[in-house]
């Protein structure tokens, strides 16, 4: 069985005719904006921290550190006011890694093969009439060239922990009006590991980043209450909208 992909749904070379389309604003895409969980990096935690649990998620052999947005791929289950914060990853897309190899500098930048489902504008072609990267397409590829170098020390560090043996299972999974809620495959690293000396070669090791992704990950998961409450508040409204519906029917 092939690995599972890190981020992305139909990856396309960019080449031949992918390189005549456009692209629009991220926010045009339904993957961006209801996407539940995204990769991320270590740089961009303190943003992200205040709003989602960062925690890792298991894919095949690796540990990808991710943001959980939402208990349901549905941007109403997302925090209002954190709906314009987005993960790095999401700013460059369409674009996107090469999913066959981990990201790093080296890495084949691709096009997802989707369709933009609320474009808000007429969008941007990804190379000009003389056949150069567009201005948007250039500002996409900075920010995958910043994420190419930050993926690899968030990476190792993820398998440092793991190697450690201080992660468990984050048990993510809700009964909401009726219906079970979940995220599957998720880890935390186990509170009483904070109490012990066993982070000291990390820290030493990774310095900086690895302090951040430890001290934020830790104060993170307590963010999942409010993503709780927001699927609460989104199904008990589609139930009581349903169960309104059969009232207006049955009269």
């Amino acid at each position: 069985m092939a690995e599972p992909v890190m981020w992305g749904e139909r990856p396309i070379a960019l080449e031949k005719d992918a390189l005549r389309r456009r692209i629009y604003a991220p926010a045009a895409y339904a993957a961006v904006r209801h996407t539940a969980v995204v990769p991320v990096v270590h740089s961009e935690a303190y943003q992200l921290a205040p709003w989602f649990p960062l925690v890792w998620r298991s894919r095949g052999s690796e540990h990808d550190f991710v943001a959980v947005r939402s208990l349901l791929h549905d941007q109403r289950t997302q925090p209002p006011a954190a709906r314009a914060l987005l993960p790095l990853i999401l700013h460059a897309y369409p674009f996107i890694f090469d999913p066959k190899i981990p990201p790093d500098a080296d890495g084949a930048r691709m096009l997802d093969d989707v369709f933009a489902d609320n474009p808000t504008d007429v969008g941007a072609s990804i190379t000009t009439s003389g056949g150069k990267l567009s201005r948007a397409t250039i500002l996409r590829f900075r920010i995958l060239d910043g994420l190419a170098r930050e993926f690899p020390v968030t990476r190792e560090i993820g398998r440092a922990l793991a190697g450690l043996g201080v992660f468990e299972s984050w048990d993510l999974k809700f009964d909401i009006e009726g219906r079970s809620v979940a995220i599957p495959d998720l880890f935390i690293v186990h509170q009483d590991a904070f109490d012990t000396g066993i982070f000291s070669a990390v820290l030493e090791k990774f310095g900086a980043p690895a302090a951040l992704v430890l001290g934020l990950h830790r104060v993170s998961i307590f963010r999942a209450g409010l993503l709780l409450a927001m699927a609460r508040k989104l199904l008990k409204h589609t139930t009581t909208g349903s169960a309104d519906d059969k009232s207006d029917s049955a009269a």
